[in-house]
């Protein structure tokens, strides 16, 4: 969720279809270039998307986002679960809740494939804003050529539109 690693990714990409063949190497490094303007292009509107969100803090479903948050600003102030393959319990909810309080959370975002119960439990009785689900795999996006910059527009959109309130 970095663009600058995605700019890192597609030269050695282009790099090792290059190797595998040669015959076509030059369009590989061509396609490469190409698409690391498009990510420079897309971390400029990122940026000016999540400009707005400053340091508001955010609470996610699970550890996924912290390249996104240094690259772009974000302050992830908490996490609902501690790691994907968790699921929280009772004890981590309640410590949750008194964290997002302690913080001053202004948003709590739901994840696609996890359920939203927690964010219900965690923002009960609270003035915390429910976010759009954020989808960091896009696992409901169309696969193509568009998927990384709208899985990143999505994203920041979500973010953005929560803490606008």
């Amino acid at each position: 969720m970095n663009t600058a690693n995605v700019q890192v990714w597609l030269d050695l990409i282009a790099a090792e279809l290059g190797a595998h063949d040669p015959a076509n190497a030059e369009t590989y490094r061509a396609n490469a270039s190409a698409a690391r303007d498009e990510v420079a292009a897309l971390q400029d509107e990122v940026a000016a998307i999540l400009a707005p969100v400053g340091d508001a803090p955010l609470i996610v479903f699970h550890d996924a986002y912290g390249y996104l948050a240094q690259q772009f600003g974000l302050n992830i102030a908490g996490t609902i679960a501690l790691g994907d393959a968790a699921a929280p319990g009772a004890q981590r909810l309640a410590e949750l809740r008194t964290q997002l309080q302690e913080a001053g959370a202004a948003c709590i975002f739901p994840e696609v494939n996890h359920s939203s119960r927690y964010v219900d439990v965690v923002v009960e009785g609270t003035g915390v804003r429910v976010g759009a689900e954020l989808d960091p795999a896009g696992a409901m996006l169309e696969p193509g050529p568009d998927l990384y910059a709208t899985l990143m527009r999505n994203m920041a959109n979500a973010i953005a539109e929560c803490v606008a309130g």
